[in-house]
């Protein structure tokens, strides 16, 4: 028994859920990183004196058998010099650059960064901004995308630092750029003060997990310490989940009959048996290999081999008497949702049976998210 579903009657959205997760500096085994980037020629650039971070265990063996750098630290050696660059030609690079084509737009398509968030702070328009900042040093945690998901949630990015005598408290303006929440109040007025405080300090990259720290005053060393020295970052990860909802309508004498094969004389119904099925039992009753085996759904309806039965018999045709009663009528358990093949795509659960009243309409909203 099926019925169609009015295109008025389903409907299908999107919506987005959030988790919070905090990492410290001692988080490095889960893939966060707080790195340091520095700029620098290239020229005779050697992996063994060039200036980087590791992190992990050291491998003493690995060292002494002169084997590959990488081999020595468990989680990795990170070289200050190719950060920088990365960092630079990824996010800041064309932000500098005037765009020859526009004299209100710079250069979106080739700059890392959701640019549709960009606000241009201080400022009204695209033309007079001052573009993002990036001086001689960069300090970058890192978050891999199993832990922020599609993205970092905007206005959700918290930094705790104490690497000097006060704790820096770091906050994101929901439009990738990071402000001391010291300084808040300036930094929302547009203003800085004499030491250069409530300008922003750095930027978020909520599409891939990227912190950068750039100012290199105050805020040299955030996301670089250890032990009391040591950083914590507070975000949401982001993820869209679909919500889909059936408003399933049954009106009155529909549905109130049954396929149950209980109410037909003889509690029957009809089957075949393929000449080729077999009976597989190996004696034994129990689970694993003691249970009984059988080659196709089939067999599990067939008598011991030994037996002997009809290869088909027909469907009764008539129904016992109760079911001529007034109020016999069919009950509501399952319903399901099946696609324009007849595939069985999903099953809502009723609580409790719902006796379909064939004189009452009756409407069941199916609602799940994926």
């Amino acid at each position: 028994m099926f019925k169609d579903i009015s295109p008025s009657d389903r409907s299908v959205k999107d919506f987005k859920t959030y988790k919070q997760f905090t990492f410290t500096n001692t988080d490095s085994g889960s893939g966060v990183f707080g790195l340091q980037g520095v700029s620098g020629s290239f020229h005779n650039f050697l992996t063994g004196s060039a200036a980087s971070q590791s992190f992990g265990v050291f491998n003493q063996d690995s060292h002494s058998l002169q084997k590959h750098y990488s081999t020595w630290y468990s989680m990795g050696t990170f070289y200050k010099l190719p950060l920088y660059y990365q960092i630079r030609n990824c996010y800041y690079q064309y932000d500098t650059i005037p765009n020859p084509k526009s004299n209100t737009t710079r250069f979106p398509i080739y700059s890392g960064g959701n640019w549709s968030r960009k606000y241009p702070y201080g400022r009204e328009d695209w033309g007079t901004i001052v573009p993002r900042e990036l001086h001689d040093n960069v300090n970058v945690i890192t978050i891999p995308q199993q832990f922020f998901g599609e993205e970092i949630k905007p206005l959700s990015v918290k930094i705790l630092d104490d690497s000097y005598d006060v704790t820096f408290d770091l906050r994101d303006d929901g439009l990738g750029q990071l402000y001391d929440y010291n300084f808040s109040s300036s930094y929302s007025a547009g203003t800085v003060t004499a030491e250069g405080s409530g300008s922003a300090v750095g930027n978020v990259f909520y599409e891939h997990g990227i912190v950068t720290i750039t100012n290199t005053g105050s805020y040299a060393n955030v996301g670089l310490g250890t032990g009391g020295d040591g950083w914590s970052i507070r975000y949401q990860a982001t993820k869209t989940s679909t919500e889909y909802q059936y408003l399933c309508n049954v009106a009155e004498y529909q549905f109130n009959q049954t396929t149950n094969p209980s109410v037909v004389v003889g509690r029957s119904g009809s089957i075949t048996i393929p000449a080729d099925a077999k009976y597989c039992y190996n004696g034994k009753f129990g689970t694993g290999v003691n249970s009984p085996q059988y080659e196709n759904s089939i067999d599990l309806v067939l008598p011991a081999g030994s037996s002997s039965y009809a290869r088909s018999y027909s469907a009764g045709n008539e129904y016992k008497s109760f079911t001529t009663h007034s109020e016999f009528g069919t009950y509501i358990t399952n319903i399901g949702l099946y696609n324009d093949t007849n595939e069985l795509l999903a099953i809502a659960k009723i609580s409790n049976p719902i006796k379909n009243d064939k004189d009452l309409p009756l409407s069941f909203l199916i609602r799940f998210d994926s």
